[in-house]
């Protein structure tokens, strides 16, 4: 009997700080629950080298063609041959107008390569009302094309797949796929779009002129909030798996170095403050969700300088540069800290509605997502007040304000958008993708990005007509999503 109530108390003991995980689990918000942003889904082996092969289609109205490959593989310097491809994928013509296809992500051995090989095995046309299938070459539909590069241990890398459904039909009846290889490069218009995949050790890189990925880059575990430093052309990607900030050259697709955040539990958000306008340096301000802290970080020394205490739960952060402020939202604690960037002391906190997820500036006013009340709070930072308080029939989460200073707003448990006009009125609610969290605008464009979450993509958005124009595969779980233009 004395053994069995050993057992029981040790059980008891080990369930006590199980639940109470699973109770502080389910209170953090801004983020659902149902989002799995467990470092434990990183590759094994980070020795080898990430591939992504996406495929995009050159014609936007071809014909109905569909194929299917059996084989992929890429040639190594010495001659070697390395399969990326463990079973078959099937192309349609049809879906791959307009979009990109996400067809393989493989690990390989670091090193240099000279060649990549696909192999169709079967394939068919829509004719006359009924699917023909159609003959293949007698030696088989094998493409082969160049394909130089070097591959270093632990890195990202994209290769994109441009087919020709117009010229891969000869005779009508033939099938010969007429395929180019491109190796990641860095964007000639430099319009770039980053996504941090949170369930991933790596960021994507989207071209917004061709509205297609064209590149990774590897981080830290479980990248979430991003910075850009413009003026260096230097992206900041906080790793709250491994406490870590990559610092990321924007232009080149590289990870230069790497900061470890040596005060704050969680960190998961990020903010740049440069040391005064057009500065090469600054200050990263990142916020530390279980620690109820923000840890202030020098670009220059790369130290902790010191660390701010702010309210319960901080889990967004913003900046302004000009007023020299950092905003944090407090989700347990129902407010926002301001945070002077002069000496780095919080000069105010202002009270809001429930649950603030995230916090936006613009027009001169900062905007609080509250979405345990279903309510975005205008804050006035001169004042330090509440002026308005913006009703939303959904539970918003994060937002912006651009295009003449409308509201984008994406309610993340509810998988939509809502849009505003400049009076701040709702104009449209539109289904998204799942758990939509992250966003970026592009106004010269007329884009608006959205990163969805449970679907790993993201959206692409024409804000004026308020429709979704394409969805783009990206990596596992993306959170948030930074602009560069160059």
């Amino acid at each position: 009997g004395k053994r069995v109530k050993e057992l029981k108390t040790i059980r008891l003991l080990f369930l006590i700080p199980f639940c109470l995980c699973v109770a502080s689990c389910e209170g953090l918000g801004g983020i659902p629950s149902r989002m799995d942003h467990s470092p434990f889904a990183m590759p094994v082996n980070r020795d080898d080298s990430r591939v992504l092969f996406y495929m995009h289609s050159t014609s936007i109205s071809p014909p109905d063609i569909e194929f299917t490959i059996s084989e992929m593989a890429i040639e190594s310097a010495d001659g070697g041959w390395v399969k990326v491809m463990d079973k078959p994928a099937s192309v349609s013509s049809i879906e791959l107008a307009g979009r990109q296809m996400l067809l393989k992500e493989a690990r390989v051995p670091p090193g240099d390569y000279r060649g990549m090989r696909v192999v169709v095995s079967s394939a068919s046309m829509l004719r006359d009302g009924g699917r023909a299938s159609l003959s293949l070459p007698t030696d088989g539909a094998k493409v082969y094309g160049l394909f130089e590069v070097s591959l270093a241990a632990g890195q990202s890398h994209v290769v994109s797949i441009a087919w020709n459904p117009y010229a891969s039909v000869e005779k009508r009846v033939v099938f010969s796929p007429s395929i180019e290889f491109e190796p990641q490069a860095p964007s000639a218009m430099g319009l770039l779009l980053f996504v941090s995949n949170s369930a991933e050790d790596y960021i994507s890189i989207i071209d917004r002129s061709l509205e297609r990925v064209i590149g990774a880059t590897t981080v830290g575990a479980k990248p979430m909030g991003m910075a850009l430093n413009s003026t260096r052309d230097i992206l900041y990607v906080v790793n709250s798996g491994s406490r870590t900030i990559s610092i990321v050259d924007a232009a080149s697709f590289t990870a230069l170095d790497t900061l470890d955040i040596t005060a704050g539990i969680e960190p998961v958000d990020i903010a740049f403050v440069p040391d005064f306008e057009g500065a090469i340096e600054g200050k990263l301000y990142v916020a530390n969700r279980l620690s109820n802290d923000v840890a202030v970080i020098s670009t220059t020394t790369k130290r902790v300088l010191k660390t701010i205490q702010t309210g319960r739960l901080p889990s967004h952060i913003a900046s302004d540069a000009k007023r020299k402020e950092v905003y944090v939202t407090n989700e347990l604690s129902n407010s926002l800290s301001i945070i002077s960037a002069v000496d780095d002391s919080v000069a105010a906190t202002v009270r809001v509605d429930s649950a603030p997820a995230g916090v936006a500036v613009g027009d001169s006013k900062v905007y609080v997502f509250n979405r345990g009340s279903s309510t975005i709070s205008v804050v006035s930072p001169a004042s330090r007040q509440v002026t308005e308080t913006v009703m939303v029939s959904k539970r918003p989460a994060r937002g912006l304000k651009a295009f003449g200073g409308r509201l984008f707003v994406v309610n993340t448990e509810d998988d939509t958008v809502t849009f505003f006009n400049a009076s701040n009125v709702v104009t449209n609610t539109l289904d998204a993708g799942g758990g939509p969290v992250g966003l970026a605008v592009d106004e010269r464009r007329n884009r608006l990005y959205v990163t969805n979450s449970s679907e790993d993509t993201v959206s692409v958005i024409d804000p004026i007509g308020e429709r979704i124009i394409k969805e783009l595969t990206v990596g596992k779980h993306p959170y948030g999503a930074v602009q560069l233009d160059r």
